[in-house]
This record gives C-alpha cells, sequence and structure tokens, in this order.
C-alpha cells in the first residue's frame, strides 16, 4: 500500500481560508436586513417599491433573494471544476474579484433607485461564492482522518456565526449607516481575503491535464462507491435541520404563545448558533479518536431523528428548549461527520467538484424548506419537524459501509 503525506496548512493560510469559507456565508446573511429595508420598509425602500403592495414587495423580495441561491447551484460544480483542472488559487482569486463587484453594484444600485442593478449584483456575488467550496475543497485535499473533520467542524463553525450574527450585525449597519453598509462591509471583507490569498501559498495540487473541465461525469467516474448516497445524505440532513428551523417561527407564536420579535424568540435563536459552535469545536475529534467515521455518523444521525421528534412533540416550552440544546449539538456534529465520509469517496483532484456539489445540495436544500414549510404547517403545525426526523432516519439507512480504498486513492 501507498503511504501519501498529506501537506501541512499554516495557521496563516487556514486563517485567510476561513475567512473565505466565512465570507461565502456572511454574504448572504449580512445583506439580508438591508434587502428588508430597500424593500419592505418605508424609510429606505426603493422608489419602485414604494409604488407596489405590500404583497408585491414581499414577492419581489422573495424572488431577489432566491435567485441568489439558485444562480450558485448552476454555476458553482462548473466553477469548481475548473479550479480542479486548473488552479485553486487563481479561480479564487477571479471568484473573490467577481464577488466583490457584486457587492459594489447594489451601492450603486441603492444611490440610483435602479432594481436592475440591484438584481444584477446579486447575481454576480452569487458567482462570486463559488470561492467557499474552492477553499473548502483546499483543506478536504490536505487533510485526512480526525484532522480533516476536525477541519470540517471549524468550516461548520464560521459558516453557523455567519447565519448566527450576520443578520444582527447587517441590521445595525443599516440603522447606523444606511442599507448600503451591509454591502460595504461585504466588499472590504472581499477585498481583505484578496489581498490576503495573494500573500499566502496553497500546497501543490494534483491536476488532470488532459481533462475536460466541463464534464461532470469524469470525476463521478473516478469517486468510490457509495459517493451518491453520501451526497444524498447531505442533502437530506440540511433538508431535514433547515425544515425545523424555519418552522420555529410558527412553533413559537402558535403553540407557546411567544411572538418573533420577543426576546425570547431572539435568545432562542442565539443559543440555537452557540450551542453548534460549542458542539462543532468540542466532540468532533473526541467521537472520532473513540468510534470509527460511519459508526459515528449513524449513531449521531438516529439522535438527531430521535431529537426532532422530541422537538415535535415536546409539550411545554421548558422541555422544547432541552430538546433544541441536544439536537443542536448532534445536529452540528453530524455536519463534519458526513461531508468527511463525502470527501473520502472523491479523489484528491476531484474535491473542488466535491465540496461544490455538497454547496449545491445545501442551496437546494434550503431553498425547498423555504417554499414547503409554510405548505405543510397548514397542514400540521408540526409537520415539518416531523418530516424532518423522517429525512434523518432516512440518512442513516443509506449510509455506506464500503471501506474506503487508500491505496487506491494514493495512485490516483
Amino acid at each position: 500500500m501507498t503511504i501519501q503525506t498529506m501537506p501541512t496548512l499554516s495557521k496563516k493560510t487556514l486563517f485567510v481560508l476561513y475567512l473565505i469559507i466565512f465570507l461565502g456565508s456572511a454574504g448572504f446573511f449580512i445583506t439580508i436586513p438591508a434587502y428588508v429595508s430597500l424593500f419592505l420598509t418605508n424609510d429606505h425602500s426603493m422608489a419602485i417599491s414604494q409604488s407596489m403592495s405590500l404583497e408585491k414587495r414581499r414577492a419581489l423580495f422573495g424572488t431577489v433573494m432566491s435567485v441568489a441561491p439558485f444562480i450558485s447551484m448552476f454555476f458553482t460544480p462548473f466553477i469548481a471544476r475548473f479550479a480542479d483542472r486548473y488552479n485553486r488559487k487563481v479561480v479564487m482569486v477571479l471568484c473573490l474579484l467577481t464577488g466583490a463587484i457584486g457587492f459594489a453594484i447594489p451601492v450603486y444600485s441603492v444611490i440610483t433607485g435602479s432594481v436592475v442593478l440591484l438584481f444584477t449584483g446579486n447575481m454576480i456575488n452569487s458567482i462570486g461564492s463559488s470561492s467557499q467550496p474552492i477553499a473548502q475543497a483546499v483543506l478536504t485535499d490536505n487533510s485526512g482522518g480526525k484532522t480533516k473533520a476536525t477541519l470540517m467542524s471549524l468550516v461548520a463553525v464560521v459558516m453557523t456565526a455567519a447565519m448566527s450574527f450576520g443578520p444582527a450585525l447587517g441590521s445595525k449597519l443599516s440603522a447606523l449607516y444606511g442599507p448600503q453598509a451591509p454591502f460595504y462591509a461585504c466588499l472590504l471583507i472581499a477585498l481583505v481575503c484578496l489581498v490576503l490569498l495573494n500573500l499566502v501559498s496553497l500546497p501543490k495540487q494534483q491536476v488532470l491535464t488532459t481533462e475536460n473541465p466541463w464534464s461532470l461525469a469524469a470525476p463521478l467516474s473516478r469517486s468510490q462507491a457509495g459517493f451518491i448516497p453520501c451526497l444524498l445524505i447531505v442533502f437530506l440532513c440540511q433538508f431535514s435541520w433547515s425544515s425545523y428551523f424555519q418552522n420555529i417561527s410558527f412553533i413559537f407564536p402558535e403553540r407557546f404563545h411567544l411572538a418573533v420579535q420577543s426576546n425570547t424568540y431572539q435568545y432562542f435563536m442565539m443559543a440555537i448558533g452557540i450551542v453548534m459552535i460549542i458542539s462543532l469545536l468540542a466532540l468532533p475529534r473526541i467521537v472520532l479518536s473513540r468510534f470509527s467515521l460511519i459508526g459515528s455518523l449513524k449513531t449521531v444521525l438516529l439522535g438527531d431523528a430521535l431529537g426532532m421528534l422530541a422537538l415535535a412533540y415536546a409539550p411545554n416550552f421548558t422541555l422544547h428548549v432541552v430538546a433544541m440544546v441536544v439536537t443542536s449539538a448532534l445536529v452540528a456534529l453530524s455536519f463534519p461527520l458526513y461531508i468527511t465520509a463525502l470527501s473520502d469517496r472523491a479523489k484528491h483532484s476531484d474535491q473542488g467538484w466535491a465540496m461544490a456539489l455538497a454547496s449545491t445540495m445545501v442551496g437546494l436544500a434550503w431553498t425547498l424548506t423555504g417554499y414547503l414549510t409554510a405548505i405543510l404547517v397548514n397542514v400540521n403545525l408540526t409537520l415539518p419537524t416531523i418530516v424532518a426526523a423522517a429525512g434523518y432516519l432516512l440518512a442513516m439507512i443509506i449510509i455506506p459501509t464500503n471501506p474506503i480504498s487508500v491505496g487506491k486513492e494514493a495512485q490516483a
């Protein structure tokens, strides 16, 4: 068997890669309050929305916010393939430049009152966000075993931080400096990432010099058995968590008689983020030092399913909070496990492609649940959470148990 030594990523390089990953998520969450201000409020709304009814404003807001995931889902796998085929650092630089332009255009659109420019900037920024899975690919390509799981845990930490604290930051910036401020903040982060990326060196990547980068089938043919089930697990887990996460805004007022504007709701949502971050920092390496990856993933997904059932049927708010703490910790723990399982089944030369497909599954899951949750609660208030439990059970059932061929990977 050929033993392949993984290059070591310096702390400076890790910081830059994680900052790029943070930008990929923060660029969406920080700007949400700006879009709310531009479309749904009277103080800073654009001229075109001021003449619309509230229903049409909401429809326009929903259209703008849903365009980004769809654009990203379409372009990201191909951009990642070019990164795998040629040079990940160069492609990340181009993505960051594209993202910076995508953040600058909305600033000008606010000044001119142009919705077209706002749409254009949002779409361009969505393409630029492809730098996120490429940065993840550098991490997975240069790590293995517990180290890979630890690095993926930190990926989830920065994503969770962006999701948990990004809207609050964007809201504060909008209140202090106007709706352009969140775009300025993201533009600044993109430019900082661009400068820092050019100051660090990335390990040499393995490239396939004769392959057509437009082909998505070629890397699939090289992947090991179980890659497609692992990709489906990514979708099911994200779909399940998003179903509950979006169900919260219906459960609070209708079951517990707590408004979504209340401090209790805000503390609850912050607690989810804090619990998940603590779990990601503390648990993955401990678990994998005692149990196998597949065994750990099966147990954790079963815990996720049982936790969702507990959340669905908790008779009072106190028990719901207890169930949330345990379930959120397990949901967070599952992320680095199933991402590592997916990465292990793709070749080193195809890690960008694999991470891009995972990113696509995440975007697709959250986009679908955004529409389905509102439909399901009309049938039963907690049906989305019950569906989430079923999703985690299905994910547990389809976990591949075939061994990973280390020798074949080393020869690739």
